[in-house]
């Protein structure tokens, strides 16, 4: 793996241990090379094994994708995990470590593939394991913290059933990620912060029963994923508490799942308190829907919903008393 990593963008000189990196080449044979000019942005060669570690500020290698894009498959293989991705990669420069250097599935890169046309199952697991072989890490199954992990991936069309069961901290994991049309149910049951995690997701289209039992943190989880229609009966049942302030601001849910949303929060039995719920776009709840949020608005909750709905007054009779003089 050391003849293909340089310290200059010309890779004309193969990198040290503990040298930043300035060229990666192109193994496909089509000379997509990756280069990073400015010193202080390169990631650092390592060995024991073979890897590039990012700094999570800036470190980052540039490819030029060319003309027509790339529309395929990526397998990417980290220090904390291995897994393959739907991507739709556009013409341009592209950033191999992070958007910007920032966000990242990962301290270190081991290898990365990116294919211009489907890869099948059995391709983009051998290519997997040929990266763990080489020092990634095969599973991200001890990750407790996927704060902004996959965060401004636009380039993610699916993403992958992968090992979330220690995580606790999904905050931004998928922030932005908006070519994004569907999402698997992943292990969730050790989750506590879901901040913003699928903010503006907006080809989102439907989303998974998931384990959220542990949450505490839906604040804006949801908000922005515009043409998200279908969500769930039973997400929030085993809910124990948690803040849903603007969670489902401008989706785009139907009748039933607004009214999925509502019912699964009174099943819950959160503890009464001051609780705030929002939704805005799609659908009004129904008369079932209604109903719990007189429920939950009865146990504190400040409810706001498309529509706007008040319990009705009823105004069958009216009584009015005043002292007469004589």
């Amino acid at each position: 793996m050391a003849t293909t990593i340089f310290t200059n963008t010309t890779r004309t000189i193969p990198a040290e241990v503990g040298q930043g990196v300035g060229g990666l080449a192109d193994l496909s044979g089509n000379d997509n090379h990756a280069t990073q000019a400015t010193a202080a942005a390169r990631p650092i060669y390592q060995t024991a094994p073979d890897r590039v570690t990012i700094d999570g500020v800036d470190d980052r290698m540039t490819v030029t994708v060319p003309a027509g894009g790339f529309t395929g498959t990526m397998v990417l293989g980290t220090d904390q995990g291995t897994a393959s991705y739907g991507v739709n990669i556009p013409a341009g420069p592209y950033d191999i470590g992070g958007r910007g250097g920032q966000f990242f599935p990962g301290n270190a890169l081991v290898g990365q593939l990116i294919r211009d046309g489907a890869l099948s199952a059995g391709d983009a697991a051998a290519i997997e394991a040929h990266f763990v072989e080489n020092g990634a890490s095969a599973s991200y199954g001890a990750v407790t913290d996927f704060g902004s992990f996959w965060r401004d991936w636009s380039e993610i069309t699916s993403f992958p059933f992968i090992d979330t069961s220690s995580g606790t901290n999904f905050s931004y994991a998928w922030y932005n990620c908006d070519g994004l049309t569907n999402f698997p149910p992943i292990d969730t049951s050790a989750g506590t912060s879901f901040f913003r995690a699928w903010f503006s997701c907006n080809n989102l289209t439907s989303f998974p029963l998931i384990d959220t039992s542990a949450v505490t943190d839906f604040r804006e989880a949801w908000i922005g994923c515009s043409s998200l229609t279908s969500f769930p009966a039973n997400a929030f049942d085993n809910v124990k508490g948690g803040d849903f302030t603007d969670a489902f601001l401008y989706t785009a849910l139907t009748q039933t799942s607004i009214d999925n949303i509502l019912v699964s929060l009174v099943t819950s039995g959160i503890a009464t308190g001051t609780r705030v719920f929002d939704q805005s776009g799609g659908s009004a709840p129904s008369s079932t829907g209604e109903a719990a949020i007189d429920t939950l608005r009865s146990r504190g909750w400040t409810v706001t919903v498309t529509g706007g709905y008040s319990p009705t007054i009823n105004t069958s009779y009216s009584y009015r008393t005043e002292q007469i003089d004589p």
